[in-house]
């Protein structure tokens, strides 16, 4: 009886430290997905005269993997999913978990109808096409910081031809804190910037009009 109330009496002393430990093994375990936060332009522009474009997101990376070898190493779970977090208002809905095709897809069509124009699925050339093709998606985790390297190139043809094209690119640099999930902050601090960078409008009043 007397060694059961000194097990009790210093578990109930260290449960502190326990917790402690516990919580900082949690916030280490790496996820299967990476959480992706992004947020549409607050400046909406006037309804562009298209109202369908066909979309196609292709992915022309020289290295297909998101990860370098040291960043591999911390993230061991990932499984190159991403969780897609809308962040209006500091609301948190998920979107959904993709992966990065997917995700660059969901995003696009997202900024298309917040423009009011609707994507088709369409073999039709007289309907404008929007390109995207992600060049570099690329995570590394050196120096004790997070460093994170984007680029795509959006190319808008219509009737077979490239008449638009334009190469969008951006980095970003964080700490990486012990015990925090860092990771996809890095991604989100920029991702959002590069992809609301592309000014679709614009893209659009530079099609020749419908003959």
């Amino acid at each position: 009886m007397k060694r059961l109330l000194l097990f009790v009496k210093n578990a109930t002393k260290y449960l502190p430290m326990l917790v402690l430990i516990l919580f900082t093994l949690s916030a280490c375990a790496s996820r299967s997905y990476m959480k992706v936060n992004y947020q549409l332009p607050e400046n909406v522009p006037e309804k562009p005269a298209i109202t369908k474009i066909r979309l196609s997101v292709v992915d022309q990376r020289n290295n297909p993997d998101p990860l370098s070898i040291t960043a591999r190493e911390k993230l061991k779970n990932f499984n190159e999913r991403y969780m897609l977090i809308m962040a209006p208002k500091g609301d948190t809905p998920v979107s959904g978990v993709y992966d990065l095709i997917s995700l660059f897809e969901s995003v696009f069509r997202k900024r298309m109808d917040q423009m009011g124009i609707r994507v088709v699925d369409s073999t039709s050339s007289q309907i404008p096409k929007l390109e995207v093709a992600v060049t570099l998606f690329q995570l590394d985790l050196r120096d004790y910081k997070w460093h994170f390297r984007m680029s795509y190139t959006a190319m808008l043809e219509k009737v077979g031809n490239a008449l638009v094209k334009e190469t969008i690119s951006g980095e970003s640099e964080r700490v990486d804190v012990p015990g925090m999930d860092d990771s996809g902050t890095a991604v989100s601090e920029v991702y959002a910037d590069l992809i609301n960078q592309l000014d679709i409008a614009t893209l659009l009043s530079k099609l020749p009009p419908t003959q």
